[in-house]
């Protein structure tokens, strides 16, 4: 098998860089994206008490939830208008850091097709060039250096499908995410907030 890789050339070295790339990231986000890493239980239970306090303290490790609210405590005598705008901004960088890497791995989806794709044809154009050298009256050139060059697209595909699967998987993760997120948030600004109403 090392060897079957070894011989689709120069493009298996990116190749083989991609995936262990996408690997990487995957666990990654698969460690993040959590619920129970950006929506801890002790900052939802301090939410729903009758008297919401700072939650600063509430986890050592801050979460995407505990931020949110956070922003929203910390301007709840600023007034309604304040508080909505300092929670979007914290949404924004929220969902950045939540993104985070899902870019690349959308990138490595894109391109490993086309860098097996650019194998292929490198090898194929060595293939007629060894026939034209040669002569073609040995077919086993023929399919072996096809076979050889076939390699390099099999590889990207195997790359490129289970890359695409993982970024839809996470990006439908922290869209869903987002939407709760700014759920929580609006509802805290609407129990500190309920007397101006």
């Amino acid at each position: 098998m090392i060897e079957q890789l070894l011989s689709g050339g120069w493009v298996m070295v990116p190749l083989a860089v991609a995936s262990v790339l996408a690997l990487a990231i995957c666990f990654n986000r698969f460690w993040s994206l959590r619920y129970e890493h950006v929506f801890p239980r002790l900052v939802q239970e301090a939410l729903t008490v009758d008297e919401p306090f700072d939650i600063a303290q509430a986890e050592d490790r801050r979460s995407s939830l505990q931020n949110v609210a956070n922003v929203v405590l910390k301007h709840r005598t600023d007034g309604v208008e304040v508080a909505v705008a300092a929670m979007e901004d914290m949404l924004i960088s929220e969902v950045q850091r939540l993104e985070r890497y899902l870019t690349t791995l959308g990138t490595i989806a894109s391109i490993s097709p086309l860098l097996g794709l650019l194998g292929t044809v490198l090898g194929m154009i060595e293939v007629f060039q060894a026939l034209n050298a040669t002569g073609a009256r040995d077919p086993g050139v023929f399919s072996g250096g096809i076979g050889e060059a076939l390699i390099t697209t099999a590889f990207g595909l195997c790359i490129a499908i289970p890359s695409l699967i993982c970024h839809r998987h996470f990006q439908r993760r922290v869209d869903e995410f987002t939407q709760q997120l700014e759920q929580e948030g609006r509802v805290l600004i609407g129990r500190l907030f309920a007397s101006e109403k």
